[in-house]
């Protein structure tokens, strides 16, 4: 079915996202389409927000405010141990 440019973008953009196909980026769309202007709003900002005040840690390469995570840069931390974790 061929849909409106905005909405065809929108469900080309959502299936880009990892574990995301086609079909349920169709159903994410519809569900923006249909969300109070003030929750897309909401939403829109939370997902600036992760991409302009979010980094990887330095050292651990965890999610992180700053150059190091909670953990990297608790001063309690044992740093003789580490913890390897494949994703």
């Amino acid at each position: 079915m061929k849909y409106p440019e905005p909405l065809s973008k929108a469900i080309q953009e959502l299936s880009r996202l990892p574990g995301i196909g086609p079909r349920t980026a169709q159903r994410l769309a519809f569900h923006l389409l249909d969300l109070e202007p003030e929750r897309l709003h909401q939403l829109a900002t939370v997902l600036l927000e992760v991409k302009t005040r979010l980094r990887r840690c330095q050292q651990c390469a965890n999610v992180s405010e700053g150059e190091q995570c909670e953990v990297c840069a608790d001063p309690r931390r044992d740093r003789t141990r580490i913890c390897v974790v494949e994703e």
